[in-house]
């Protein structure tokens, strides 16, 4: 191939990567902007980006290695982790990330200094031998008004999604795909299902919900059994949040961008690369 259809070939592969459409999506984990993890990542251990609170005043450190403090966390003080890095001696640290990493930096802390505040992870965990793969149980639900999505089986929130945005199995785009990954069946017998990342019409995506398979457009379940003693306090039938509250909106962005970083940068390499296309070919014209 000469070298003009070598640049064709990488134009064409930019064009369709920066302005198809099509539905494409990358999982790119968010990173903590620290040294130590920068030059150790495959020793780190990836736990999905969840958050903790301090118990104590602590001092978080550079490096789990050694003893030079970046900054500093008060007891009951909110921080994200999605990291952690396990030393010689099995002491387990996480890498704490901040919102403005110019105002405080990311920092080491022991996890046992933190308590998990209880999230779709800390269910998954608890309930990893109980999970069933999904097989076809929600291919034949067609909603008539909504879909409820929980943030997992027992949790007070939930959102949901319209009907005529909902993809079912005969308009899903994904046709050898499965609709969910899991299934999980509680004390009663009901099943929810649970999905990595639910699809809907307009490109929107609702990552780690699950949904009740016996009624999956209700948001009170009081008729299948609950109630909120049974269940450590925990109200199954939470309000239905049809548009997120700043809290959750807040930790929407936490979870894929921890530490604060602009994403203009990406829309204007994006917006460069389109111009640069436009100037190579037509300098191949010439």
């Amino acid at each position: 191939m000469n070298i003009k259809g070598i640049i064709c070939t990488v134009i064409a592969a930019a064009s369709v990567a920066a302005f198809s459409e099509t539905m494409i999506y990358a999982d790119a984990i968010a990173e903590p902007a620290n040294r130590f993890y920068f030059d150790n990542p495959s020793s780190c251990d990836y736990i999905h980006w969840r958050t903790f609170e301090v118990l104590e005043d602590t001092e978080l450190l550079m490096s789990p290695l050694k003893s030079t403090v970046s900054s500093k966390v008060q007891k009951g003080e909110f921080v994200d982790i999605g990291f952690t890095y396990t030393d010689d001696n099995g002491v387990v640290w996480g890498c704490c990330s901040f919102d403005d990493p110019a105002e405080r930096e990311s920092g080491w802390i022991e996890m046992s200094g933190v308590k998990e505040i209880y999230n779709v992870f800390t269910f998954l965990d608890e309930h990893e031998g109980e999970l069933a793969d999904y097989n076809g149980e929600l291919d034949d639900f067609i909603p008539k008004e909504k879909v409820v999505l929980w943030d997992y089986p027992y949790s007070e929130n939930c959102c949901s999604v319209k009907a005529e945005s909902w993809y079912t199995r005969a308009d899903y785009p994904y046709e050898k795909a499965a609709l969910a990954d899991y299934c999980w069946t509680d004390e009663s017998g009901n099943v929810w299902i649970y999905n990595a990342r639910w699809i809907t019409k307009g490109a929107n995506r609702f990552d780690d919900r699950w949904i009740f398979l016996p009624a999956p457009e209700a948001t009170d379940l009081s008729d299948f059994g609950y109630d909120i003693s049974a269940n450590e306090g925990t109200a199954v039938s939470g309000q239905l949040i049809d548009e997120m509250t700043e809290n959750a909106r807040e930790f929407a962005e936490r979870s894929v961008n921890p530490a604060g970083r602009s994403l203009m940068l990406p829309a204007v390499l994006s917006a460069g690369a389109a111009v640069v296309s436009v100037l190579l070919i037509k300098a191949m014209k010439k």
